[in-house]
């Protein structure tokens, strides 16, 4: 019945399982980018690589964001360091600009569930698999008991 899991067989299941959780968690966090429209494009072909929030007040425009590739690849002191940006407008030289902000605790809440989601569903596969190897195990020893009894008996 279970015989048809062997051990290659689990390991080769359990490395596919960890191969899907990996890239869901790596790969499966893509958002469409929205830089593709015009109005969003005129706004980031403004934004210039200024430091004046540091010595300035500012108000910020757009609050915690991804960076999309674009962004790293223009603005890398900003994405460089956590992968997030928010745009600032400086209130006296009037730029806009953008300044790198912390990882938002909604995402980091995000990730943490999922990781420990995916532990969870890797857990209960492996507990299943050896409690039902077990019953095989199990059985098989009954029969053979069986068997020996019955050629004794003779």
């Amino acid at each position: 019945m279970l015989d048809i899991i062997t051990r290659r067989r689990l390991l080769i299941f359990l490395c596919a399982v960890l191969f899907v959780s990996l890239s869901i968690l790596f790969f499966g966090r893509i958002i469409p980018s929205s830089s593709n429209y015009p109005s969003v494009r005129k706004f980031e072909e403004t934004i210039e690589n200024s430091q004046c929030y540091l010595t300035e007040p500012f108000d910020v425009l757009n609050f915690c964001q991804k960076c999309t590739s674009y962004e790293r690849r223009v603005n890398p002191n900003a994405c460089q360091s956590t992968g997030y940006q928010e745009t600032v407008l400086c209130s006296k030289t009037n730029v806009h600009t953008a300044r790198p902000c912390p990882i938002p605790i909604y995402v980091q809440r995000q990730h943490f569930w999922l990781f420990e989601g995916l532990t969870l569903a890797i857990a209960m596969v492996a507990i299943w698999s050896v409690q039902s190897r077990q019953r095989t195990l199990d059985k098989q020893m009954v029969e053979k008991i069986k068997r020996q009894i019955g050629e004794n008996n003779e």
